[in-house]
């Protein structure tokens, strides 16, 4: 009994020694420190070093850490296995934990309070280069009754952080309330609010003012948004994502002011107003984008789909849209059809009807005038066609421009956009005259070449005809005709 009573001495003696320097020595926190850092590490799956663990006023606790080598972190107030109460200080260059990574520097401060399956936690700071409050409650795999408000934040920086595209530059305010929050689910809503803000992509020096909403309802989003700026406004509604379906959509409003803006971006040079409206869908991974515009003083429908465009024209100006390529326009006219643009090789196919056809005072019709005595302004043309093919920048066209009485043909015409030059064959029948010819040269500056013989020959034929009379012609005609069967 004696030689139990004396190891039971020694053994309390030994516990309330190790209780001792546990609890009461620099060497002791030092310890306890590194077993909390290795159990906390083994926990979360992050690396934590506890540099420092005060116990000395114990229960309340005085804990100083670092948080995967970046961030320093410091708990203040009393716990214990069960729960916590204590504030908390995160300073660092950037702070990592997990999968999530912000890549600025970062401080905040706040209070959690409660059991580990039930923790309450509130803070403020600075984050993203502007500044953040937030609440939320942590319960296993999820937080509940989230609220996190954003103010003048660097939009490149959070959408970083969200592994999102940097389509955005500029301060931002975003104010989210989640009732339930995690990887799967997400029931909530969310504002963000942009006083001036940029599209690097698109125009990189002009300010806009963006207001969006966004309704989330576990994997599926639903948003309406508008941006204001000096050259132009775009309103989407109806927006939606789907984000396990991978699918998507909206309506759209756009109206910009100036084209020659977004020049860098439509790899083009575009100048005036565009006025359009239409829908986008987004289905694996494929945009269809339909819409329709007044921009050529007609209307314009158009269709995106699986790499190729598809234009339908209803009585869009040929002056306007022959200018918006910078080429000189021959004619005046509205016109009907449709043109297809296979994006993916560079083809684009033109079927066109054209009404109220007249021709413009060119260099051509001048040379022709001059040349003929033709007036070539005069008349209106309801029975006209254009057919042509792009490719390898070369047009290769047929145009056909008739009344049933007068008519100017250019066959086998072939423009270059990479030589700026033009190559083709025309016959024209107008007020009594016939001409045959080619056109050719830049076309900025084109060349016309009359074909003299067929001219001459026909110049005579019709004063033969104009002497003779019509009869007398027929007479010949038969004549000859005789002669011709009896030499076969």
């Amino acid at each position: 009994m004696k030689v139990f009573l004396k190891y039971m001495f020694w053994l309390l003696s030994f516990l309330m020694l190790t209780v001792y320097y546990l609890l009461s020595t620099q060497l002791g926190h030092k310890t306890m420190g590194y077993f909390l850092g290795e159990y906390l590490t083994k926990k979360t799956y992050n690396k934590i070093d506890v540099e420092s663990f005060d116990l000395s006023r114990y229960p309340n606790l005085v804990i100083d850490m670092k948080v995967n080598n970046e961030t320093k972190v410091q708990l203040m107030g009393k716990a214990n296995v069960h729960e916590v109460d204590m504030d908390y200080q995160l300073k660092g260059e950037k702070y990592r934990w997990n999968n999530f990574l912000i890549d600025s520097p970062i401080d905040v401060q706040g209070h959690i309070k409660g059991l580990a399956s039930n923790l309450e936690v509130n803070g403020k700071g600075e984050v993203f280069d502007g500044n953040a409050t937030y609440s939320f409650i942590k319960v296993p795999n999820e937080f509940k009754n989230m609220k996190i408000a954003l103010y003048d934040v660097e939009s490149q920086k959070v959408l970083k952080f969200l592994k999102r595209r940097p389509l955005l530059r500029g301060r931002v305010n975003i104010i989210s309330e989640f009732e339930i929050f995690s990887k799967y689910k997400k029931i909530g809503k969310s504002r963000v609010f942009m006083q001036k803000g940029f599209l690097p992509t698109f125009a990189p020096y002009v300010p806009f003012v963006l207001n969006s909403k966004i309704d989330f309802e576990n994997v599926s989003y639903k948003f309406n948004g508008d941006i204001q700026s000096d050259i132009g406004n775009l309103v989407v509604n109806n927006a939606y994502y789907h984000k396990s379906q991978n699918i998507g959509g909206c309506d759209y409003d756009l109206k910009i002011k100036e084209l020659s803006y977004f020049e860098e971006f439509l790899k083009g040079n575009y100048s005036g107003e565009l006025n359009t409206e239409g829908k986008l869908e987004y289905k694996e991974k494929n945009f269809i984008l339909e819409g329709v515009t007044d921009k050529f003083d007609g209307k314009l429908e158009y269709l995106y789909k699986d790499e190729s465009l598809d234009l339908n024209l209803e009585g869009l100006s040929l002056v306007k849209i022959v200018q918006q390529f910078k080429y000189p326009s021959l004619l005046m006219a509205k016109v009907y059809g449709n043109v297809n643009y296979d994006l993916a090789n560079k083809i684009i196919l033109i079927n066109t009807k054209l009404k109220e056809t007249q021709f413009r005072e060119t260099k051509m019709t001048n040379m022709i005038s001059s040349a003929t005595g033709i007036n070539m302004l005069t008349d209106v043309y309801d029975d006209s066609s254009f057919v042509a093919g792009y490719q390898n920048k070369r047009l290769t066209s047929i145009l056909k421009i008739d009344n049933g009485v007068n008519h100017l043909y250019l066959n086998d015409t072939v423009l270059n956009s990479e030589t700026n030059s033009i190559d083709s064959k025309f016959e024209i029948k107008m007020q009594n005259e016939e001409l045959f010819g080619e056109i050719y040269g830049t076309l900025e500056n084109p060349s016309v070449s009359i074909d003299v013989k067929r001219l001459i020959k026909y110049q005579v034929e019709k004063k033969l005809g104009s002497f003779f009379g019509n009869s007398t012609k027929k007479k010949l005609k038969d004549e000859l005709n005789q002669l011709r069967g009896f030499f076969k």
